[in-house]
């Protein structure tokens, strides 16, 4: 019996592109060039079109004198430089997110990988498997616990980023990115709108946070810092980064100047808008004077909502201990948070008929069309209220 031919390693599909299988069963393109320097080089792809794409960029490299660079890149390798150029431009905040999605997510899925093997299926594949399990689909002794579209898109972020910088140095033709559809993207939730709270509810909460604050165990009243982002839409980093310089007495104003991040440092505010000015209403240019008399932290470069050691809040404390057991305490829906309170001041200012570029300046919005997406129902309700009212008027008394 004639022995049977063995099938050969690499079998060629078109001129400088030939198709072999791995010891995982899974197919592969390689891509046959000659460098500048006249060697015999190979590249590897994913799939067929990434295979043509490369060879017609090389082909152009080559004829331009261009040196073509070699695909042996690990992604783990690849994803350090990338990090290591990008986190002295980013805020504190946003390296520490970009590192966490590197060692918790990218790197133990990603690391060994050539770059060229990372295709739009291996990241759709991630994608999926973060919506359905979490950081378990990474680490199997996780819990499973599905994220939702923010949590996944900033996962991908370092990685897109990473991938964009393969296709500047020519690691790769295009990045994955690119053929994305929709399918393999995150997938859209449904937008709630931010909870409308009523005086009622606003006042409730400061009335459960003051009787918190009366009781032996507490250690600190966290009522003036609650009243302040509710009244003025303050962010919790913009209300712990205040220093009393900031509080302007005569003229009844407050300048918002920085923020207090995470990390414990001061920082820049979240965007160039959020560096502001508020008019303060009358009382609450009161309540600010008798809380730095009563402060035993009360110099010009003394934080207004300080610890008992004379630093800023902690952005945990605050939530913990000051905003939550008064939401508890005063029946309030579980799913609300700090950040949910700013929305209290957008409500009260957008039903005091203000126009949407004041109360973007107010919030420190960028763009006022910001304020209009996020409270558009708002406004849209205010207006049809008038309409009706208005109609209701000029067709005069029966």
């Amino acid at each position: 019996m004639q022995e049977q031919a063995k099938q050969p390693f690499r079998e060629r599909v078109e001129r400088g592109i030939y198709r072999r299988n791995t010891s995982e069963g899974k197919t592969r393109y390689e891509v046959l060039y000659r460098d500048v320097d006249g060697k015999q080089k190979w590249q590897t792809a994913a799939k067929l079109a990434e295979a043509r794409a490369l060879r017609a960029s090389n082909t152009v490299k080559v004829a331009n004198g261009e040196k073509v660079a070699p695909t042996k890149t690990t992604f783990g390798e690849l994803a350090e430089s990338w990090y290591e150029a990008k986190a002295a431009r980013l805020r504190p905040r946003t390296a520490h997110y970009y590192r966490d999605a590197l060692d918790l997510v990218l790197l133990p899925r990603f690391g060994r990988y050539r770059v060229a093997a990372i295709d739009a299926d291996a990241v759709a594949k991630l994608t999926r498997d973060l919506e359905r399990e979490g950081l378990h689909a990474i680490d199997a002794a996780r819990k499973k616990r599905p994220l939702g579209r923010s949590s996944v898109a900033n996962y991908l972020k370092p990685l897109q980023g990473a991938l964009a910088l393969a296709v500047r140095r020519g690691l790769i033709a295009a990045s994955p990115f690119a053929v994305l559809t929709d399918d393999d993207r995150p997938a859209r939730e449904e937008k709630q709108p931010a909870h409308e709270w009523t005086n009622e509810e606003v006042e409730a909460l400061l009335a459960a946070s003051t009787t918190l604050a009366a009781k032996r165990e507490s250690r600190y009243d966290y009522t003036p810092l609650l009243r302040l982002v509710a009244l003025l839409g303050l962010r919790k980093g913009e209300a712990l980064g205040l220093k009393w310089m900031d509080f302007d007495k005569d003229e009844g104003l407050l300048h918002i100047r920085r923020q207090w991040t995470p990390a414990g440092a001061y920082g820049p505010t979240k965007t160039a808008a959020g560096v502001r000015r508020i008019a303060l209403p009358t009382e609450l240019t009161k309540e600010l004077l008798e809380l730095r008399v009563a402060s035993g932290h009360s110099l010009d470069e003394h934080p207004v909502f300080a610890s008992l050691t004379g630093t800023p809040l902690g952005h945990r404390n605050v939530t913990r201990r000051g905003f939550e057991p008064a939401r508890d305490l005063a029946k309030l829906p579980g799913h609300l948070t700090l950040h949910d309170l700013r929305h209290a001041a957008a409500s009260r200012l957008i039903g005091a008929g203000l126009d949407p570029v004041t109360v973007a300046t107010v919030l420190g919005h960028e763009d006022a069309n910001v304020t209009l997406r996020v409270y558009a129902h708002l406004y849209d309700r205010q207006r049809s209220d008038d309409a009706v009212r208005d109609a209701l008027s000029a067709a005069g008394r029966w």
